[in-house]
């Protein structure tokens, strides 16, 4: 057995894969590039597997041969992991690596672990004898927006974490994990979350590890496809070349079978033979989202809830919206269906379009115009703007109290950039007010995610109230001038709402992605 040498020496590291057979190939152009550039750097390399012979061994210290790495195999044969569920679906040599502080022996006190599919393309010895400072592992984040707080909020993780972790590359102080953590422990975890585990052991990570992370740069140290294309604005291929020290093929695509879809395969050592082009198993990522989705009683129920509300909202349409529709579309019926209810008309149109505003079950345009028909221009806009309260009383209730887990599931990567974005504002009314003006943002549809930003109820609506009239006095005047029967100047003010909800689209938009680039940059910095 080859002396282990202490981490703490700078000229050595312990390096950790977890894998089976099939990975030999790639592990070895791993373990090639990793010495191409640490020539003089004495690597242990602890294989951890639980089926490869001594053949396949043989293959990977044939690949290496001459190099200045030892590989130290360790088959696991305990079956600590056997009674775990997500076993059945997932391979269980990927959950070593929460059990290396007790696999690997003692005198090593820090390794990295090293996802088989990486190349490593520069010095990474910073890196590795980097200060944790009391954390348990360095990791780099993993996703950004919508899809990193949904991860967090799925595992619910500790909201003080900063990102989402990628466990394809992890410095682990096992010293630190040793002191905190037991077997036992572990493997509890490890039950208790079988049914969160949508992305397996790399979940547990960020479970059991994720509250104290040192995080590192993955535009350097865990540069995949998607971080790349994400970051290509202020990261291009020539910073890759200069600056990337490890490149993380991670996903379905890799750089050694057929198909590879994205940049980074450029760096990859050209491979002869490549394997089959990958096929998607839509079935079982079906099923796994499935079991993600359904797997506790409260998710059960705010999902059954939230079907039951879309299907309420599709019947409301078929039964009502489109008779309701058809009334509002023609201002002179509109008006008349409204006499019917005689001195209860306004409080009627008010109600409806309180309801307009949260079930969506007719456009808010035409109600618009048949409000400003019937009563003119500005008692019209006002009837409108009170229903339109009314109903954000409603949304704010339902998304404060109710909508936490429906809005993360449906929430988009752009509303998140949004919410982030006023969050964060020093001046968050001055930017609601600024959205709720413009015309063409999404009102209604924001309104659901304001439940989530740090602002009183009452100076919301003030502000929204204030900000909404422009855009509605503009459709209700557009119905007031055809009561009058001023067809030229309906068809103008028309014409005229219509460029400026086109252009007022078109600025939330740059808006946005100005928003969007901004907090990429945050991140990284």
């Amino acid at each position: 057995m080859t002396n282990i040498i202490s981490s703490d020496t700078k000229r050595h590291m312990d390096l950790l894969v977890t894998l089976d057979h099939k990975y030999i190939p790639p592990l070895i152009t791993l373990l090639q590039s990793f010495c191409l550039h640490h020539p003089s750097v004495d690597a242990t390399v602890w294989v951890l597997h639980s089926g490869m012979t001594d053949e396949h061994i043989s293959a990977i210290r044939n690949g290496v041969d001459g190099l200045l790495v030892d590989i130290m195999p360790m088959k696991i044969s305990d079956g600590r992991f056997s009674d775990i569920p997500v076993i059945e679906r997932l391979p269980e040599e990927s959950f070593y690596r929460l059990l290396a502080f007790d696999y690997l022996p003692r005198e090593v006190s820090r390794c990295l672990y090293l996802d088989p599919d990486i190349l490593i393309k520069g010095n990474i010895e910073e890196m590795y004898n980097m200060p944790l400072d009391g954390c348990y592992i360095a990791a780099a984040g993993h996703l950004k927006g919508f899809r990193d707080t949904f991860n967090r909020m799925r595992l619910a993780v500790d909201t003080s974490q900063q990102r989402y972790i990628n466990s394809g590359v992890v410095l682990m102080d096992l010293d630190a994990i040793r002191h905190d953590f037991t077997v036992e422990g572990i493997l509890k975890t490890c039950r208790e979350n079988s049914d969160k585990l949508l992305l397996g052991d790399q979940d547990l990570v960020n479970i059991l590890f994720g509250s104290k992370t040192a995080f590192i740069d993955e535009l350097i140290y865990n540069l995949d496809e998607r971080a790349f294309k994400f970051n290509k604005k202020i990261f291009s291929m020539d910073d890759v070349r200069e600056k990337t020290a490890i490149i993380h093929y991670n996903g379905k695509y890799k750089p050694w079978l057929e198909g590879y879809k994205g940049d980074l395969d450029v760096f990859y050592p050209e491979v002869q033979n490549k394997g089959p082009q990958p096929k998607l198993r839509l079935e079982k990522q079906a099923q796994a989202v499935g079991r993600i989705l359904f797997s506790t009683t409260k998710s059960k129920i705010v999902l059954t809830s939230f079907l039951l509300i879309v299907l309420a909202c599709v019947f409301s349409y078929i039964f009502f919206g489109k008779e309701l529709l058809r009334i509002i579309s023609d201002p002179q019926i509109f008006r008349l269906w409204l006499d019917k209810f005689g001195r209860w008309d306004e409080i009627i149109f008010i109600l409806i379009r309180a309801v307009q505003t949260v079930v969506k079950i007719i456009p808010a345009e035409p109600l618009e115009i048949g409000s400003g028909y019937a009563w003119g221009a500005v008692p019209g806009m006002l009837y409108c703007v009170i229903g339109n309260l009314l109903g954000t009383l409603v949304i704010l209730f339902i998304s404060k109290h109710y909508g936490n887990k429906v809005n993360e599931y449906i929430k988009s990567n752009k509303s998140s950039f949004a919410l982030d974005a006023i969050a964060t504002s020093e001046k968050i009314y001055v930017a609601l007010f600024i959205l709720y003006l413009i015309p063409g943002s999404p009102k209604d549809g924001f309104t659901y995610l304001v439940g989530f930003l740090p602002v009183k109820t009452v100076p919301f609506l003030i502000v929204s109230f204030i900000a909404r009239m422009p855009s509605v006095l503009s459709s209700t005047l557009c119905g007031a001038t055809w009561a009058n029967q001023q067809y030229s100047y309906s068809i103008l003010i028309f014409a005229v709402t219509i460029l400026l909800a086109a252009l007022g689209g078109l600025g939330y938009k740059m808006w946005m992605k100005k928003k969007s680039e901004e907090k990429i940059r945050e991140m990284d910095d």
